[in-house]
C-alpha cells in the first residue's frame, strides 16, 4: 500500500499540474491511467480483510419516532472477493453472509463490519415490513466526521450515532481490560487470538493500547516474550500491574501464571517486566524476566491486580506487591532502576498489609516540596492514623500520626491536589481535608482540618473503607466510594469536587442504556476535568455475538453525556 501511494506521487509530480480536457478521458491518457491506480488502490483496501468497523446507528420515522425492536439487515459488497462463492457467517468462504440487528427501545443498535466495500442496510418493523434501505462505503480510516451515505430511499431516518474503524479483528469483549492512567495516558489490554483448534486448545497474543483523551486509542504496543495460550490440560494466563512512568517509560509488571485446565488450580509463575519509550513507542516490545524470587507471584485470583500498591517512587525506585507461595502472606518490596529487591517495606520499614483490602490503597505517594514521599498504613486506623512517610532520596522512614480530632478514620489518607483527604465518622461518614505544612517534619502530627468537606458525605455501610480512590485531572476531583472492595458486586458513589475539596456534589447514576456495571476501580479515570468510564459489552447479529469498546464520559455540569463513545483504536 506504501509503494502504490508513493507511485501515486510521482505520477502527480510527472503530469505537472495539466488541465484535462474532457477528450483526455481515454484510458490511454494519463488521467485514465492516475483512475486506474485509484481503482486498484480500492481494490487492495477491500482486500484487508483483517480490518473491523463498529457502526452505532439509530433508525426513526421521518417524525423522529424511533423503529422499537425494528429490524436492520446488512451485508458489503467486496469489490475485491464478490466472485460467486457462498458466504458464511465468518468469511470462512471468502465471503461474509449478511448480518442482522435488532435495533432497542429507542430504535438504535450496533452494526459490525468485517469486510471494505459497499455497505447495504434495509430496515423492517419488528412486525417485518420493510421500511427503507441505505448504503454506505466502508474503508480503512473511516470517521465519524468522514461518513456519507451514498443511498438512501424509504421512510427511514438513518442517524449515525457513533463509528469506529479497528485495523485488525477485534478481541473478545472479555479480555477487554482498563490498566488505569498515569502521564497523562490512559491504558487498555487486550488479547488477539492467533490461532483456534478448540475452545480448550487456542493461543493468543497480548497487546497494550494508550490514549491521552480515553476514547482514541493511538499508541498499540504488542507484548513479546510471553504465552498465552489453552492446551487441553492447562492453560497460560496474563496478569498485568496498573502502569507507572519513571520519566521516559511506561512500566508494567507482568505475571504469566500457568494453572490446571478447566480446575483453574494455580502450578506456577513467570514474572515479567514490560516497558513502553515515552516517545514513538515501537509496534512490539519484548517482556524480560523480573529478578525477584522464584516462589513469588506478583498477582492472585482473590484480588484484581487495580488493587496492587504498584507505583513508582521516584529517583529510580519502584513498589510492587509479590505473594510467596504456597504462603499467603503479601510482602510490599522496593525494587532499584534494575527491578532487583532492595527492600521489604514491612520488615525494614515498619509498613503493614494486615488488611488486604484496605491496606492496599493505603499505600500512596505524596508529593511535597519537590519531594516524593511514599507513605504506607503502620497501624490500624482509630480516632488516628499512624503512618510511615519514606522520602525517596534517603529513605529517611519518618512516622507521621493523622489525628481525627476524636472522629474515627473509615479510610485510608489519600493525597490529592496537594492536599490529604479521608472519610471519617460514622453513618453518615464524612470527608475531610488534612493539611501538609509540618508533613516532613521529624514525627509530625497532623490534625484534620476542622470544617468538613461540604456535600461528601455517605450513609453507605462500610465493610472495608469505602473511600476507593480519587482521581483528579483539570480543575475536578472524583472521590470513588464502593460497598465492595474488589468491584464485584459494589454500591459505587462518585463526588465531584471543583474547588479543591471545599465542597463536593454527588455524580447521577449511569444512564441506563448501553452499559455494564462497574466491575473494576480502573475502568473510572479522568481527562480534562471529566470522568470516563471504559467497558465491554456484547452485540449480537442474527447468529452469535461480537464485542463493542464503549467509554462514558461526564459533561462540564458533571451528568454522565447520554450516549456512550465507541473506543478507537489505531
Amino acid at each position: 500500500m506504501k509503494k502504490t501511494s508513493i507511485t501515486i506521487l510521482i505520477l502527480l509530480f510527472t503530469f505537472h499540474c495539466r488541465i484535462f480536457k474532457p477528450s483526455s478521458l481515454d484510458p490511454t491518457e494519463d488521467l485514465g491511467s492516475l483512475q486506474s491506480l485509484l481503482r486498484l488502490l480500492s481494490l487492495a483496501d477491500a482486500f484487508n480483510t483483517y480490518s473491523q468497523t463498529v457502526v452505532f446507528m439509530k433508525f426513526t420515522d421521518p417524525n423522529g419516532n424511533p423503529y422499537i425492536n425494528g429490524i436492520v439487515t446488512y451485508s458489503v459488497f467486496n469489490e475485491a472477493d464478490e466472485n460467486g462463492i457462498i458466504p458464511s457467517q465468518y468469511g470462512e468462504s471468502g465471503n461474509v453472509q449478511s448480518y442482522t440487528v435488532t435495533l432497542d427501545v429507542n430504535g438504535r443498535g450496533f452494526l459490525y463490519f468485517s469486510e471494505r466495500g459497499i455497505a447495504n442496510l434495509s430496515v423492517a418493523t419488528s412486525g417485518g415490513t420493510l421500511v427503507g434501505a441505505a448504503s454506505f462505503r466502508i474503508y480503512n480510516g473511516i470517521t465519524k466526521q468522514s461518513f456519507s451515505l451514498l443511498t438512501q430511499g424509504g421512510i427511514v431516518q438513518f442517524l449515525l450515532e457513533d463509528i469506529a474503524n479497528y485495523r485488525n479483528q477485534l478481541a473478545s469483549n472479555l479480555s477487554f481490560t482498563p490498566l488505569g492512567s498515569v502521564n497523562g495516558r490512559q491504558f487498555i489490554y487486550l488479547e488477539v487470538q492467533t490461532s483456534f483448534v478448540s475452545p480448550s486448545q487456542n493461543t493468543s497474543i497480548g497487546y497494550i493500547a494508550s490514549s491521552a483523551d480515553g476514547e482514541n486509542y493511538d499508541l498499540v504496543t504488542k507484548i513479546d516474550g510471553v504465552t498465552i495460550e489453552k492446551n487441553i490440560t492447562y492453560e497460560l494466563i496474563l496478569k498485568i500491574s496498573k502502569p507507572v512512568f519513571n520519566g521516559s517509560e511506561y512500566v508494567f509488571f507482568l505475571s504469566e501464571e500457568k494453572r490446571n485446565y478447566p480446575a483453574l488450580t494455580y502450578l506456577s509463575t513467570k514474572n515479567f517486566v514490560f516497558k513502553i519509550p515515552n516517545l514513538f513507542p515501537p509496534s512490539s516490545n519484548l517482556a524480560t524476566s523480573l529478578p525477584i524470587a522464584t516462589n513469588a507471584f506478583l498477582f492472585t485470583d482473590s484480588y484484581p491486580s487495580w488493587m496492587y500498591p504498584t507505583m513508582y517512587f521516584g529517583n529510580g525506585r519502584y513498589v510492587i506487591t509479590p505473594t510467596y507461595y504456597p504462603a499467603v502472606e503479601k510482602r510490599p518490596t522496593l525494587l532499584n532502576a534494575n527491578f532487583e529487591p532492595t527492600a521489604d517495606l514491612i520488615s525494614g520499614f515498619s509498613c503493614q498489609m494486615s488488611t488486604f483490602e484496605n491496606d492496599t490503597i493505603a499505600y500512596q505517594v505524596a508529593s511535597i516540596g519537590g519531594i516524593d514521599y511514599l507513605q504506607c498504613p503502620s497501624a490500624t486506623f482509630t480516632t488516628t492514623a499512624p503512618v510511615r512517610s519514606i522520602d525517596t532520596f534517603a529513605l529517611n522512614n519518618n512516622p507521621v500520626n493523622f489525628d481525627g480530632s476524636g472522629i474515627n478514620f473509615q479510610s485510608p489518607v489519600f493525597f490529592a491536589r496537594g492536599k490529604f483527604v479521608s472519610l471519617l465518622g460514622s453513618s453518615p461518614y464524612v470527608g475531610y481535608t488534612f493539611p501538609t505544612g509540618n508533613y516532613a517534619s521529624p514525627s509530625p502530627t497532623i490534625t484534620r482540618n476542622g470544617t468538613a468537606i461540604s456535600g461528601f458525605s455517605t450513609s453507605q455501610t462500610p465493610v472495608y473503607s469505602l473511600l476507593r480512590e480519587i482521581k483528579s485531572s483539570g480543575n475536578s476531583d472524583y472521590l470513588i466510594i464502593s460497598t465492595d472492595p474488589t468491584f464485584v458486586a459494589p454500591t459505587v458513589e462518585i463526588y465531584r469536587s471543583t474547588d479543591s475539596f471545599a465542597t463536593a456534589t454527588l455524580l447521577p447514576s449511569l444512564p441506563g442504556f448501553y452499559h455494564t456495571a462497574i466491575n473494576k476501580g480502573e475502568q473510572l479515570q479522568s481527562v480534562n476535568g471529566k470522568l470516563n468510564y471504559s467497558y465491554a459489552i456484547s452485540a449480537g447479529t442474527g447468529f452469535g455475538f461480537f464485542p463493542v469498546y464503549l467509554t462514558r464520559f461526564t459533561q462540564d455540569d458533571g451528568n454522565w453525556e447520554a450516549l456512550p463513545r465507541l473506543i478507537k483504536i489505531r
